[in-house]
């Protein structure tokens, strides 16, 4: 198999498309490969023939940005509608708007207070919480969370659902992660509240990427493993790599610390009537339902129809072998993903980790697109690649 390009792109998610389509925008001749028989990683989705509703084949991704520069660059490959995300938590069979806000508390309570009593009331309650547990300075995700908005709202919507995710205890897992759940006084329901844009691509995902894919300048390879060419590459390729680096260096040093989920789906009648709902209790084993049509705002049709594709999502442990869906952030995972980083740069030193699972990051779309750009920025400036690992 002859390679005759300046670049090679493992993973075509969206990282990866997006490094591709700058590169190839600039001249530069790119092979694009994909372990996977599709494109677009995880954000990959297709149609349904009978009932037209575009499955998130890997959980739902709604995107949305506060940044100009990413919203104005994803839309040159694509349209999106104008879908505002919102999510319900069910607990004990009720369901209550999330992330927390006035309504929220007033369910839970059975109070009707205002913003400025609720929020004395949540200032009060969390101080007692830090009393009665002796908690000064946070030091787990479960004294953050009881810090924060005081043990009963910690204990309906934050703790069994963080510890379903992460299968471990509230108290082995970072303060920091609660940093990005935001409590608010009021009646917005807004789930990404500060984004600027959002909304779901009109013809899919997986025509976003293609979109992105389509130039002169790109070749792309499916159902291609990195390791069954390399011999093939010649030795002054470039290589952006997007997969995990433990694996790529067959796990010298032993497994980085990943979670990975599992989907059960089906059609049915009995659809959630929105797109997502958050499982809070401890007894449902999974943490969210999809509903996929309601993303599809665009066409009313879709939506009015009696059936639904509902899919369950389960948090599983990662297994060599399967889908590492993210990773889990410590100090001691952070050391050993850097441990891998010193070994890469000296098995292949024309190569670049990038993406969520390479980077060994948890990015929104908007992030890693962000991310790429700058990437590609530096790579069209930067003769030697080695240098930017």
């Amino acid at each position: 198999m002859e390679i005759n390009k300046d670049y090679l792109i493992v993973g075509a998610g969206i990282f990866g498309a997006t490094v591709a389509e700058r590169l190839a925008s600039a001249g530069k001749k790119v092979l694009v490969i994909d372990r996977r028989s599709h494109l677009a990683g995880n954000i990959y989705s297709y149609t349904d023939e009978e009932t037209g509703i575009e499955i998130h084949k890997y959980g739902s991704h709604i995107f949305h940005t506060e940044m100009n520069e990413v919203w104005d660059y994803i839309t040159e490959f694509t349209e999106f509608n104008n879908y505002t995300h919102t999510v319900n938590t069910r607990h004990e069979g009720k369901l209550y708007p999330m992330p927390i806000n006035l309504d929220t508390v007033n369910l839970l309570y059975g109070t009707e207070m205002s913003a400025e009593e609720a929020e004395k009331f949540i200032t009060e309650e969390a101080r007692k919480g830090s009393e009665k547990y002796g908690i000064v300075e946070p030091k787990n995700f479960e004294e953050k969370g009881i810090s924060l908005v005081g043990e009963k709202l910690y204990t309906a919507f934050l703790k069994n659902y963080t510890e379903k995710q992460w299968n471990t205890s509230a108290t082995n897992l970072s303060a920091e992660i609660l940093s990005r759940i935001p409590v608010r006084f009021s009646h917005d329901n807004r789930y990404f509240m500060t984004a600027k844009h959002q909304g779901i691509p009109k013809d899919g995902y997986t025509k976003m990427i293609k979109n992105m894919l389509y130039s002169e300048n790109i070749e792309v390879k499916l159902n291609t493993n990195f390791k069954d060419i390399k011999k093939d590459l010649p030795i002054n390729i470039k290589i952006i790599y997007c997969g995990q680096v433990d694996e790529l260096l067959d796990y010298e040093f032993g497994v980085l610390p990943w979670r990975s989920l599992r989907f059960e789906e089906e059609k049915t009648e009995d659809g959630l009537g929105e797109a997502v709902i958050n499982e809070a209790d401890k007894n449902v084993p999974y943490t969210r339902t999809h509903d996929y049509k309601y993303y599809q705002i665009h066409q009313p049709e879709v939506i009015e129809q009696k059936i639904s594709y509902i899919a369950r999502e389960y948090p599983v442990d990662f297994e060599k072998g399967g889908e590492a869906y993210y990773p889990v952030d410590s100090e001691e995972s952070r050391e050993l993903y850097n441990k891998y980083v010193e070994l890469c740069k000296k098995k292949y030193p024309n190569m670049v980790l990038g993406g969520r699972l390479g980077a060994y990051q948890y990015w929104d779309m908007d992030k890693a697109i962000k991310n790429a750009l700058e990437l590609a920025k530096d790579l069209l400036n930067v003769r030697n690649i080695s240098r930017l690992s």
